[in-house]
């Protein structure tokens, strides 16, 4: 207590020492708190989904460029999807952000562009509409998007009547098609809206290369 009470006066004799040391120990201690809660939410707790244990992300690996996790390209998966008979289903994410709102009360927020089979390969849908299908995967057809049940209560005020409402992406128009459950989450994610992701048939093709011989 006597060693105690010594630390408390000086302390109390030293402000700037004490409010730099209070705040470093704030500052650390978020961070720790910060960390925990990734890894918890990613590592120590299961994945909120269905038959969670059967979900596995797939990686490309190349041993002779000393490259171990690199990400799947697109033809990649068109060139599996339905020709690996291991899985039930496979699907396929991009991470992005993108400018959302009208002229004049834009933000920037975090977006995933999703194959069709994204929420059924989870094993989760919409509490309100529905997914994508094939059909919306061009350039052509892709102004859609699914909400996340944040984004829907904060920006649409909960309205029931969301569905087929339109927002503004990049400056072209999306119309809302489904409104994901309270509870979804993926990953570490902290995406808002969830697109299709669209390609060209050329984008699709697995690029073969050539070799001349002399």
């Amino acid at each position: 207590m006597n060693d105690l009470r010594f630390a408390f006066r000086q302390l109390l004799k030293n402000p700037g020492f004490t409010i730099v040391a209070v705040l470093t120990l704030a500052v650390c201690l978020g961070a720790n708190l910060t960390i925990f809660a990734v890894v918890d939410s990613v590592l120590l707790r299961p994945l909120p989904f269905p038959a969670s244990g059967q979900l596995v992300t797939m990686y490309n690996t190349y041993p002779r460029a000393g490259v171990e996790r690199d990400g799947a390209s697109l033809p990649n998966y068109y060139e599996r999807r339905g020709n690996l008979s291991s899985f039930s289903g496979i699907s396929v994410l991009r991470y992005d952000s993108a400018i959302v709102g009208d002229v004049g009360a834009t933000e920037r927020v975090d977006v995933v562009c999703i194959s069709p089979e994204f929420f059924s390969t989870l094993g989760v849908g919409p509490a309100i509409g529905r997914v994508f299908t094939e059909s919306k995967t061009t350039y052509q057809t892709d102004a859609v998007a699914i909400l996340t049940d944040t984004y829907w209560r904060q920006y649409l005020k909960a309205d029931p009547a969301a569905i087929g409402h339109q927002i503004r992406v990049d400056g072209n128009l999306r119309t809302v098609v489904g409104v994901l459950p309270p509870k979804f989450s993926f990953l570490s994610s902290k995406a808002q809206l969830y697109f299709p992701l669209a390609s060209s048939p050329q984008d699709r093709l697995v690029k073969q290369l050539s070799k001349t011989y002399e």
